[in-house]
């Protein structure tokens, strides 16, 4: 497995040159702030396929995440941030909210935040949007959601455990720990975003889901008379299991918009706004234009030129394997 491990206190680092490391090796990803001299950081990462894992054990940090730092990363996945010991403080979604032992908040990473931690010690589990979405059937209004402890516990138990045993398991194991990862994930967003008409369905119509979404994701031009062809269903089987989520067709723009601002977000992408839609499937490239503006509130073009501006003249000294597994999850 990929591992990184970090800490202020090295002997190699003097006391002001911690902080400074460590705001370096975070950059990538949030701006850190020292609230005061208690400063100290310590942190084991490691990387499962697709998903992120890290404890930190943390004393006078802030981490925020504001407009331009968004717009730059262009990120479009979830954290799942866990206090093992002391509590975390977040600010998403306009709330202030507290995070205590156990409790398991999740953190829309393409949206604004901040954490505070006065002394705490927290797991991280950073994953692909679709995940939450399959769990809870839409990502708006998750960012800053709290999961009970009760809820969380399985989770927590086993990231904990992956981390204590890491050295046990190599390569070929992390698809597999991921999955168990994943799972348990869903096993304690449930009963939050579940209702009557969930706990009812049929699991066929879970199934149906899941297969559609991959497959629009694979096929961002197909419209909902070919995902229903290509996945076996029928247009009144698919439409039941995505009308929930406000239909299939709004499913597949949201897709095909998300894969746009994935493009947009990297650095070498200098191709016209024309050619990438066409790629992220719309018809054309005004529509993509209307799509991108009511999703994100500025148009491709903009959202490319601010995110220009706002990237930093000289390129920021992160740990290359750190950098790399954080764009990873564009």
């Amino acid at each position: 497995m990929d591992r990184l491990r970090f800490s202020s206190d090295a002997p190699a680092l003097a006391d002001d040159e911690g902080f400074g490391a460590y705001h370096d090796l975070y950059s990538t990803v949030a701006d850190a702030e020292r609230l005061d001299r208690s400063f100290a950081v310590e942190v084991e990462g490691r990387r499962l396929n697709e998903l992120l894992l890290f404890d930190r054990s943390m004393r006078g940090v802030r981490h925020v995440r504001s407009d331009k730092r968004v717009l730059r990363n262009g990120f479009d996945h979830f954290t799942v941030q866990i206090p093992l010991a002391g509590e975390l403080l977040v600010s998403a979604g306009g709330a202030r909210k507290r995070a205590g032992p156990g409790e398991a908040v999740l953190i829309d990473m393409n949206r604004p935040m901040a954490t505070e931690a006065q002394s705490a010690r927290v797991l991280t589990l950073s994953t692909p949007r679709r995940v939450v979405e399959e769990a809870a059937g839409e990502a708006d209004g998750l960012h800053g959601v709290v999961l009970p402890r009760e809820r969380a516990a399985l989770l927590t138990d086993f990231l904990a455990s992956t981390l204590r045993n890491s050295s046990a398991y190599g390569v070929s194991d992390e698809g597999r720990i991921a999955a168990v990862a994943l799972e348990l994930l869903r096993l304690a967003m449930a009963e939050r975003f579940a209702d009557d008409r969930v706990l009812g369905e049929d699991a066929s119509e879970a199934v149906c889901r899941r297969r559609a979404r991959a497959f629009i994701d694979a096929n961002l031009s197909a419209g909902p008379n070919e995902v229903a062809r290509a996945i076996g269903r029928s247009r009144s089987a698919l439409y039941r299991a995505f009308e929930a989520s406000g239909g299939v067709a709004r499913f597949i723009r949201s897709r095909r918009v998300a894969r746009i601002r994935a493009l947009l977000s990297r650095p070498d992408e200098i191709r016209k706004i024309a050619e990438l839609a066409y790629e992220a499937g719309f018809a054309s490239d005004s529509d993509a234009i209307r799509a991108f503006r009511a999703a994100y509130n500025v148009t491709p073009g903009e959202f490319r030129a601010g995110r220009r501006l706002a990237a930093p003249a000289a390129p920021e000294p992160a740990a290359p394997s750190f950098e790399r597994w954080w764009n990873g999850l564009r």
